[in-house]
Parts: C-alpha cells; structure tokens; sequence
C-alpha cells in the first residue's frame, strides 16, 4: 500500500461522508432545473447557491460552475434565496429565507411570521437548513451552529530496502457563541522505519495538545485560559503539562481576518523519560503569545489561499536563560471543496531539553489533506 492509495482512499471516504451534492448536476435538462438563490450585481442576475457570509464578502456557488465566487456586498443590489438558512447570532437561532439586502450591511431575513433584519457582522453561522439539504455534513452543521473545526491526515507507507510507517494527525476544534470563545488544538506525529539489517527504530512518537478559552468582556478585549499537554517520547519527553492564563487583545483587519496578541503567567511541569538523567522539572513563567489569519482571495489557479500561524513563548521568570520553552508554526491552507482542504504545516519546537544533542531545535514540515466541518 502506497501513499497515493491511501489518499485515493480517505477522497473516497470523505465523499461519501459528505452525503452527496445540493445541486443537480450539469447534465440535468432545464425542464428538470430548479432556480434557488439568485444574487444581483451591478444588474447582472447571478443563480445558485450560497455557501458562506464572511465579513465583507458572500460566498456564491453558480449553477453549473466550479469554485466559489466571493462578492463584495457593496457590490450586491439584491438578495433573495429559495433555500431556507439556520442564521445564529448574538446568541439567536432563526430559519428562514433572505429576501433582501439593506444598507450593504443588514440581512431581511423572512421567517414563518415576521421579517427580520440580521446585522451581518453580528452572523456567527450561516448554514443551509435540513429543510433543503439532509445530508450528513449539513445535519451536524445545524445540530452544532456554534462549533466548527477541521481535521487534517497525512500518510506515508514505504516497502522494500527500507520500511517506512509515518502518521500525521492535526484536528483544529472551535466553539464560538457570542462573547466566548473555545479552541482546540491536537497534533500528533508517529513514524517508525527499519530495514533488512536494523530492527524497527521508532523516529517519532509526539502529541501536542492546547485547549484555549478566551472570553471578551469587550468587543477585543479577553481574559483566557489555556491548558497544554505534549509527550516527544524520542526527544525524552514522557510528559509536559502547562496551565496559563492572562490577557489579550485582538486586532480586527475582518470578522475572518485578525492578529492576536496575548501576555499572562504559566506554570510548566515536566517529566522526562530517564529520571535518573534527566530530573522533572517545574517552574513558573511567562506566557507571551500571538496568533493570526489571513485569507487571499481570487488567488490565481487555487482560488483561495488561508494563512494563519501561532507563536507561543513560555520563559522561566526566575532564569529565562536555563528555563524556556518555544512553540511557532504557520500553515498554508487551501480549500479544495466545500468541506475538503490541503494544508501545508510548517512547526518549530524550541525548548530547554536538558539533552541538546535530542535537538532543541526541532523543523517539521507537513502536507496533509483534511475534512472541514
């Protein structure tokens, strides 16, 4: 088994999963065509569906078309769906139609009984109701309106002079609702090699997990909490455990777009796998953090390219010279289909091991495709 079956495999996986398309295919005879949401931009009639409300924009899949179109809402001049929507906001549920659009920056929204208007900022998720799409994916969606997340998997299988086992796991989890925010970040990376002359090596067996809680008590302003656990098995790391919390502010280029800084005290414990080496170590630090997104549209071939990265710096405040630890990476992610994506992850891994020779400086650099949820 190579790694292209194993990728072969998950695609086929991931479509069946999905519970198959909205839209009827590009063969289907105009008698049997059904016109459902239609968007009007600068006079020009545009029908199909719509996918997503950022910030600025509105994502619109044509009819017949591949991709996504992202539209200026400066530039729409009306909005009327046939699709009903779940539409969450400022902790509301409501489902119902979009009839209009009001000031580039309202939603009328028509429900069984009234009409409402929806500040668009204010939109935390906007999904297809089951009404209109059962599928499997747009079930969860409705049934979670708050949650999102992506889960990413990369393999690599190698037979012959040398035998090869690597696995690579990432899950991105978010809760978003109103003034509270909950992320969670899981990585983890196993690899194993031996060849005809070498028993099996195990070259890699680390998880890295941060769950996060940040809560705005003003539109930018938070208080969070965070917990990181990770083990590095070859590096000597049987168990690491951070629990910090503090202050940050985060920057708005967009409701999707951001740069967040964040500074408070952690305490970090760790135990190595060689006690008699390699003493635990406890001690209690800084935490200095900054995370940031930015997504490129109309990129030329991809369509759409999403950059975020995290930087996490844990000092000892007694003896930042002996005592440290440093977390960074950036991934490059691009959008395959409504729910699948390619993702490019760049890590570095900076810490005071008491064995320098194990590698203080660690690069690791992934490709992995993922399912968005």
């Amino acid at each position: 088994m190579n790694l292209y079956l194993a990728l072969f495999i998950f695609f086929n996986f991931s479509f069946a999963l999905a519970g198959g398309a909205i839209l009827p295919p590009s063969n289907t005879t105009k008698a049997k065509e059904v016109v459902r949401d239609i968007i009007e931009v600068h006079g020009m009639r545009l029908k199909g569906r719509i996918t997503n409300i950022g910030s600025q924009k509105l994502s619109f899949r044509l009819i017949h078309c591949d991709g996504v179109n992202h539209i200026y809402y400066e530039d729409i001049d009306s909005i009327v769906t046939k699709y009903k929507y779940q539409i969450s906001y400022n902790r509301k549920k409501i489902v119902g139609r979009v009839i209009g659009i009001v000031n580039k920056e309202f939603l009328k929204v028509q429900l069984s009984k009234e009409i409402l208007l929806v500040k668009i900022a204010d939109i935390d998720n906007f999904v297809m109701s089951v009404q209109d799409n059962d599928t499997v994916e747009n079930r969860i969606r409705n049934k979670f309106p708050y949650t999102s997340g992506d889960m990413s998997l990369g393999l690599e299988f190698e037979e012959g002079t040398n035998n090869k086992v690597k696995t690579d796991i990432m899950m991105n989890w978010w809760h978003k609702k109103a003034g509270n925010e909950m992320h969670l970040y899981v990585d983890y990376s196993k690899e194993t090699t031996s060849t005809e002359d070498t028993p099996r090596v195990q070259n890699k067996d680390e998880l890295t997990s941060i769950f996060t809680d940040r809560y705005y008590y003003q539109e930018d302003n938070f208080i969070f909490a965070s917990l990181m656990g990770e083990f590095d098995r070859p590096r000597h790391i049987q168990s690491r455990y951070v629990p910090a919390f503090g202050y940050g502010y985060k920057f708005k280029l967009d409701k999707n777009n951001f740069l967040q800084p964040a500074i408070g005290l952690a305490y970090i414990s760790t135990v190595y796998t060689d006690n008699e080496l390699y003493p635990d170590n406890t001690f209690t630090g800084a935490i200095l953090a900054l995370n940031a997104k930015y997504s490129f549209d109309d990129v030329v071939i991809i369509n759409r390219l999403i950059v975020d990265g995290t930087i996490i710096y844990y000092p000892s405040l007694a003896n930042p010279k002996e005592d440290w630890i440093w977390r960074s990476s950036v991934n490059f992610t691009i959008p395959l289909f409504d729910f699948i994506s390619m993702k490019l992850a760049i890590q570095w891994i900076n810490d005071s091991n008491p064995n320098p020779n194990v590698g203080n400086n660690k690069t690791t650099t992934n490709l992995l495709f993922g399912i968005d949820f």
